[in-house]
């Protein structure tokens, strides 16, 4: 009887120590894999803090340069107000010459010297008068070659200036690369931690909202490529267009003037058999203006080249005004780096924002993938609504809202705040209809 209730128990509490040891291994590699993940999410971190570390030294480097350019800029206006001075001095002292007819030779000054006194006196008057002129010309033209040279400098700072905004733009996609990647991480990790199933289902709800966004990341990624490759294109189209054109003018010109040449010939040609034939038989020839005009060759001009038809710029989508409001709602909020929303915009997380709330529309995380988010246009058809961007295509670095008027709204940069501006203060390179 103890035999036969014991070996059951035995065999139950083996299954229960089976079971323990089966989740004490299940929570040791758990524990592992979180012990790696940690690592992953370490590292992301670490790359996201490096990228916001390398832009705050970028924003460092362009604040310097746009210092440095003001101090050029000053230093050219005080060399121009000298150079102006200088000039208008030496044109004083030659109107003198010309008019009062007070130049005198060295040779004029010993020979109407009182003495040999007087006319040391003289020249050396002289001498120092030549030796100022000669001292106030080589001024002149060291200043004149100083503001050349400021200038050439300053336009190559302000080149650095542009590619440092290219490369902060660049930065933001690669930020929010990281950041959406860290997401996924950190949701997995929170889900392995959750214990209740509700947990887990939020968890897993939060880890495909951030894989969905790392998807539209890489999807932005797809079409900023797309992008540049369609500008090259563009670039090539145009430059194969102008070669067409520049052949089919050579070809027209070409043609007009063998034609202009065989219809001389055979003018000469019909003359001189016209006036034989009228030698030999005139009582036979009704008249000689008639026999002239039909053999007078007549010249057909050749056909102009067509102009290509240029595509209408596509219709308004009709969200402009809604879209304009959206954006007025944040004139003041503050200029951060990567910010999109309220708290602190930076251009391109400003016109998402507006866009997202405005019409519902994802427009793209910075300004490369939003150059796609609608058609290209010219700065002049921008209307309400539509996007103004600065560089070139596929690698922009700033963007706005037009909002009609040769105005728009946008988020400048550091320690600035959404404002509005005009085209006329700083132009856009071009525009995209929304």
């Amino acid at each position: 009887m103890f035999t036969v209730v014991a070996a059951p128990a035995i065999a139950f509490a083996d299954d229960f120590d089976t079971q323990i040891e089966q989740k004490n291994k299940e929570i040791t590699e758990l524990q592992s894999k979180q012990a790696a993940l940690q690592s992953q999410i370490s590292g992301l971190e670490a790359e996201v803090a490096g990228i916001n570390a390398k832009a705050q030294e970028l924003f460092a480097k362009k604040e310097t340069l746009t210092k440095e350019t003001e101090q050029l800029q000053q230093e050219i206006a005080d060399l121009e107000v000298r150079i102006e001075r200088r000039e208008e001095a030496i044109r004083n002292q030659a109107r003198d010459v010309q008019v009062n007819g007070s130049q005198t030779t060295l040779i004029e000054a010993v020979i109407n010297a009182d003495s040999i006194t007087d006319a040391i006196g003289r020249v050396q008057a002289m001498s120092t008068i030549v030796n100022a002129n000669n001292d106030l010309v080589t001024q002149q033209k060291e200043d004149k070659q100083a503001v050349e040279d400021k200038k050439i400098e300053n336009e190559t700072k302000l080149g650095e200036i542009q590619e440092t905004q290219v490369t902060l733009e660049a930065q933001k996609g690669e930020l929010e690369r990281s950041q959406a990647d860290l997401a996924v991480a950190k949701a997995d990790y929170a889900l392995q931690q959750a214990s209740k199933e509700s947990e887990k289902e939020a968890i897993k709800e939060r880890k495909a909202a951030a894989e969905a966004e790392q998807a539209r990341i890489a999807e932005e990624a797809r079409l900023a490529a797309q992008a540049q490759r369609q500008a090259a294109q563009e670039a090539q189209a145009q430059e194969e267009a102008q070669a067409a054109t520049n052949n089919t003018t050579n070809q027209t010109t070409n043609n007009q003037t063998n034609n202009s040449q065989t219809s001389t010939n055979n003018n000469s040609s019909n003359n001189q058999t016209s006036s034989s034939s009228n030698n030999t038989s005139s009582s036979n020839t009704p008249s000689s203006s008639t026999t002239e005009e039909s053999n007078t060759s007549v010249e057909t001009p050749a056909p102009a080249p067509v102009a290509p038809t240029p595509t209408p710029a596509p219709a308004p989508s009709g969200n402009g005004s809604s879209v304009i409001a959206e954006a007025y709602k944040y004139l003041g909020v503050p200029y951060v780096w990567g910010g999109k929303t309220p708290s602190g915009f930076d251009c391109s997380g400003f016109t998402s924002y507006v866009f997202r709330n405005a019409t519902g529309r994802e427009i793209g995380g910075w300004t490369v993938p939003q150059e796609s988010a609608g058609t290209k246009i010219s700065v002049a058809e921008a209307q309400p609504g539509d996007l103004y961007f600065w560089g070139s295509a596929g690698s922009t670095y700033h963007v706005a809202i037009a909002l009609g008027g040769g105005q728009y709204i946008h988020a400048p940069s550091p320690g600035q705040s959404v404002s509005v501006s005009s085209v006329g203060s700083w132009g856009p390179s071009f525009a995209v209809r929304m």
